[in-house]
Order: C-alpha cells, then structure tokens, then sequence
C-alpha cells in the first residue's frame, strides 16, 4: 500500500510538472502577476521561451531567452537558465528563486555601461563586466558574493592641480558567503594596470554608499599630475605609496 501511494505521488507530481512546463509562456507569464506593459513579443512555453522585450524601471533588456531547470525544484527551488541582451551589454547565468524568497544568480556573466552602476562616475563612458560564481539577494540587500567586478573607464575623484586624472581599469573580487540585514559588502580592489598601482578594499553598504580605503602609487611611467595629486593625499611611505580614502553614493 505504501508503495502504491508513492508511486501514486510521484506520478501525480510529474503530471503536474508536464502540465507546467506545457504553459504557454503569456499565460504563465500572468499567472504571476506581471504589470501590463513589462514584458512584450512573449512566445514560447514556460519550459522555454522568449520574450522581445522586458522593461525594469528604467532598463529594457530585449531579447530575453530562458529555458526551465526542473531538477532544481526538488531542492526548493524554481530556476532557468538566461540568456539577455542589454542596451551596450548582455546578461546570461541561471536564476533561482528559493523558498523564502532569496533570489540566487550563478555562473553569472554580464557587461553593461558603468553608468548603470553609479550615474556619476560613468558620465564620461566606461564599462562594467561581472563574472560570479553565485550572487544571491534577499530584500534588495546582496547576502551572497563569489565572484569579480571589472570596471574599465572609471576616473577616481582624486583631485589635481592641474588636468583631471584620465580613466583607468579596476578589479573589484569578492568572497563573501553570507551577509547579515544591513552588514556591509566588501571586495578587494586592485587595479589592471596604467600608470596607478592602486591596492585596498572598497566596502558597500546598503543601500548605495561605498568606501574605498587602501594604498596608490604612481608607476614610472605616470604623468607629472598624477605624482602632484597623489601628493596631495599626504606623505608617502618609503615605498613612495599614499593612503587613499574615498567614500560617497551611487
């Protein structure tokens, strides 16, 4: 009897899994409450599907491409692989939504404008690409991050005597398992070459402030401004390194 009742089960839940995935994706699409307008040109199955376009806030992100990870469900999880082209960018890695509802991105790989990020310091251009083994947000805050940031264009706000600094390359690597509500996110920063050797840690903290602290020094090669600049941050250690404190919103 028990067996049969198992087997009953089983059956049953893999009827209601094919009943699912068999949705016309516009249809699931509904089921879940989406606001008229957000998601446009849907075709396809909730299994797989596509849609021409998907607007967040400000952000359209079209074609979007998905495709249903079934085996994750037995683990609390409903997940699909993504695939979506940005304006400037693209996005592609397997979203999660578990129990509780923690959203949790792996295998992520993503580029887009650096203005996305933080207005200000892409006003002048500037990219951002992300590689994560696993990100997972919960409320809007991030509570898990394994993975680098880079971010090519960016002008530090060093001030100068003379000339603004030009843009350099930066590489932000995370390794954080779990954050409590409200602790801060911190990543390490190095930088990816030209004329400032630059070494610390840029810490987040919710909702948009972060905090860069650590060591900069200029290269050989470096222009007369920037040796002026970094002067102005205080006196070097033997090295000819000067602490670095920035801090601000994006």
């Amino acid at each position: 009897m028990r067996q049969s009742r198992l087997l009953a089960g089983t059956g049953l839940a893999a009827l209601l899994v094919s009943l699912v995935a068999l949705l016309p994706a516009r249809v699931a699409l509904g089921v879940l409450g989406l606001p008229a307008g957000v998601v446009a040109g849907v075709s396809g199955t909730a299994w797989s599907g596509t849609a021409d376009r998907v607007s967040l806030g400000d952000v359209t992100l079209g074609p979007v491409r998905w495709s249903a990870r079934p085996f994750l469900l037995l683990t609390g999880q409903a997940a699909a692989a993504v695939e979506a082209t940005l304006p400037e960018g693209f996005l592609s890695g397997t979203i999660a939504l578990r129990l509780g509802g923690k959203l949790v991105i792996s295998d992520l790989e993503a580029a887009a404008p650096l203005s996305w990020l933080a207005p200000a310091a892409g006003a002048g251009g500037g990219q951002v690409a992300a590689r994560f083994d696993r990100l997972a947000l919960k409320a809007g805050q991030v509570v898990t991050a394994i993975g680098t940031l880079n971010v090519a264009g960016v002008v530090l706000p060093i001030a100068t005597p003379g000339r603004q600094l030009g843009p350099g390359t930066y590489s932000v690597a995370f390794d954080t398992e779990a954050l409590g509500p409200g602790e801060p996110l911190t990543g390490l920063l190095t930088d990816a070459g030209g004329p400032l050797e630059i070494a610390g840690t840029v810490t987040f903290t919710p909702p948009r402030s972060y905090e860069l602290t650590g060591k900069a020094k200029a290269r050989p090669e470096a222009p007369p401004e920037l040796r002026n600049a970094l002067q102005m941050l205080g006196p070097a250690t033997p090295d000819g390194a000067h602490d670095l404190s920035i801090a601000g919103s994006f």
